[in-house]
């Protein structure tokens, strides 16, 4: 005889069916997200850095008598918000005090910048600081960029040009220099990895003639736009340097760009922050990493807040921007 079910237990017991049923109709109809897909070895794109003056360089040691072939530039890219975030000061003013460049880039569409950071950034930064005005790419090599990651996507094309113009040091703006980068100034360009194995676009280290850079604005011709970081951080290391590693002098860990927010959110001390070069702060995703009453406490970080703000980044923050303390 069959037992009778509660209203709430029928209940479940339908929604599960129901999704048995939806994930077999789904894969009986071919319904599931593709798999991305990367091409093979592809000699035709490895054709375009034949001849190139760093063919033969050795970016396990550099350059053999140890100088320095990056310039000392700093460049950091600002599409469409005008206002500077006491974050992004952090962020300036330690690439400012730690690394000494000859230069700091601001690569801009934003007619002026507001806010007191601004100021702080611009009476600090003196003749260092230089603004270069530039449109924000919507296309690329004739593909629209998609629209609602305009802003993100026309950012990771820049920063490639940037480079491949200037050469230097390319910075996202939450990107802390721990420590002076100049070690990585004798290759032809660094970059770190991310926790997937992927490039890690927010610290990047490049001779404006690095054969990686070229190779990397390719990967843009077959443009992904419902993938985030396709473009920018997978297809680079699945069809170029999966092949041709010594392209690039790759840092497993110590340009942090790889997943850091529960150090800098959550512990309570977490002293080896220092032996850093640099840490990507992943601002945006500081709510993921924190305890969720912890963060209610702290909704946002700024300068209204960060003289009692007790975790490992108020401790680096405070280092470099501790004016209101």
């Amino acid at each position: 005889m069959l037992k009778r079910l509660s209203p709430k237990k029928f209940l479940v017991a339908v929604v599960a069916t129901v999704g048995v049923l939806f994930t077999v109709t789904v894969l009986l109809l071919g319904l599931s997200p593709p798999k991305k897909k990367f091409l093979p070895y592809d000699a035709e794109l490895f054709s375009k850095i034949e001849g190139s003056s760093f063919e033969g360089f050795n970016n396990v040691t550099g350059t053999p008598d140890g100088s320095n072939i990056v310039p000392n530039y700093v460049h950091f890219i600002f599409f469409e918000n005008s206002y500077i975030t006491y974050v992004t000061a952090v962020c300036v003013l330690a690439a400012f005090k730690n690394q000494k460049p000859e230069k700091i880039f601001f690569h801009t569409n934003v007619k002026e910048f507001t806010g007191p950071h601004w100021v702080k950034i611009r009476d600090t930064l003196g003749p260092v600081l230089e603004i270069k005005h530039i449109e924000m790419p919507r296309t690329i090599y004739g593909q629209k960029l998609r629209e609602d990651w305009v802003p993100w996507h026309a950012g990771d094309v820049m920063r490639i040009r940037v480079l491949m113009q200037y050469g230097g040091i390319f910075l996202d703006n939450d990107s802390y220099v721990v420590r002076n980068l100049d070690v990585f100034r004798k290759y032809e360009m660094t970059i770190g990895i991310t926790d997937g194995d992927y490039l890690g676009t927010q610290v990047l280290i490049a001779h404006k003639d690095a054969r990686f850079l070229k190779l990397w604005l390719e990967c843009y011709r077959d443009y992904n736009p419902d993938s985030w970081y396709y473009n920018a951080g997978e297809k680079p290391m699945r069809e170029i340097l999966a092949y041709r590693p010594e392209l690039v002098h790759t840092v497993k860990t110590l340009l942090g760009v790889h997943g850091l927010t529960v150090r800098l959110y959550n512990w309570d001390s977490w002293r080896n922050w220092r032996l850093y070069y640099s840490i990507h702060l992943v601002i945006r995703l500081r709510k993921h990493a924190e305890t969720w009453w912890h963060y209610m406490l702290w909704p946002s970080i700024d300068e209204t807040n960060i003289c009692q703000y007790e975790k490992p980044f108020g401790e680096m923050a405070r280092e470099i921007y501790s004016d209101f303390c």
